[in-house]
């Protein structure tokens, strides 16, 4: 989210220079991005006021019905035109941001968590939107099923560097566990150089009070390492367990089902990947916390 805040010129550099390609038209969807509708207005009007505002004559009743049109694209159909916004929910506004956001063609579109409080059927809608998209797109998001069949490209974003992501989702999956697995044995090697190189100077420095302190301080490193380590290997548990049910699940997704039944399914495929995500962001906060200790 930093980043993509960064390229769309909400926060500034912290260092070093942001160079913009020529004719960059930023389109930029956050949660607060709400705060430009118009509650007494409805998601027509507001249509017919942006392609004013941008210059585009929609006098015309054909105008007027393309913009009509455009807006059943996402799921804005019948007396929903003419609905005042203030009576929405906030997924049905953070559709209509989207919609406008997308009416105006930038050529970048960053978009950092754009399926919050959206349902099933609204973020099929929104990924059939960003897949007819011609620019270029950014995508933060824990919507695995979005991120599936909308991104091809992948980038890994972490201690200050962002580079390619070689794989898929599923192969990130795999790369997080085998991160913690690396960063738990790196911190039992520290402990352990830690503790050979205390040997000696125990050894020459006979104070029986300094090396009772040595001891009480590398008891304590491990009193408090063992809590971390403990949740970081449940964590590992829970991610392999919540993968294969997601996997299950999409699975199911992929074949003819009753509406009822792919309520259902989506409702509890949102809630795994909002769950995987939480402990994505957990295991990386324990993770530091490991390291620092090591330290």
């Amino acid at each position: 989210s930093t980043l993509v805040k960064t390229i769309a010129r909400e926060m500034g550099a912290l260092a070093g220079e942001v160079t913009e390609g020529k004719g960059l038209n930023i389109g930029y969807f956050a949660q607060q991005e709400l705060d430009v509708l118009r509650p007494q207005d409805n998601p027509l009007e507001h249509m017919v006021r942006m392609a004013r505002e941008l210059g585009s004559a929609v006098k015309e009743s054909t105008g007027e019905q393309a913009l009509r049109g455009f807006l059943g694209s996402f799921n804005f159909s019948g007396d929903m035109v003419k609905q005042p916004v203030g009576t929405m929910s906030g997924g049905e506004k953070a559709r209509l941001v989207l919609a406008m956001m997308v009416w105006q063609r930038p050529n970048l579109l960053l978009l950092d968590e754009p399926t919050n409080h959206l349902d099933l059927a609204t973020r099929e809608a929104l990924a059939v939107a960003l897949n007819e998209f011609e620019g270029t797109l950014m995508l933060v998001s824990h919507d695995r099923a979005l991120l599936r069949s909308v991104c091809d490209e992948f980038w890994l974003v972490g201690r200050g560097v962002v580079g390619d992501f070689e794989g898929d989702l599923d192969d990130y999956q795999r790369y997080l566990l085998d991160e913690s697995k690396r960063l738990r044995e790196e911190a039992k090697v520290a402990v352990r150089e830690a503790e050979a190189a205390a040997a000696p100077a125990a050894a020459a420095t006979p104070a029986p009070q300094q090396r009772k302190q040595d001891a009480q301080e590398r008891q304590q490193r491990s009193d408090q390492a063992k809590p971390i380590k403990r949740e970081i290997a449940q964590i590992d548990e829970r991610l392999a367990k919540a993968a294969t049910e997601r996997a299950e699940l999409e699975a199911w997704l992929a074949q003819p089902l009753p509406s009822a039944e792919i309520a259902e399914a989506g409702k509890r495929l949102k809630a795994l990947n909002d769950e995987i995500g939480r402990l994505e962001e957990r295991w990386l906060a324990l993770s530091d916390q490991l390291e620092a200790l090591a330290a």
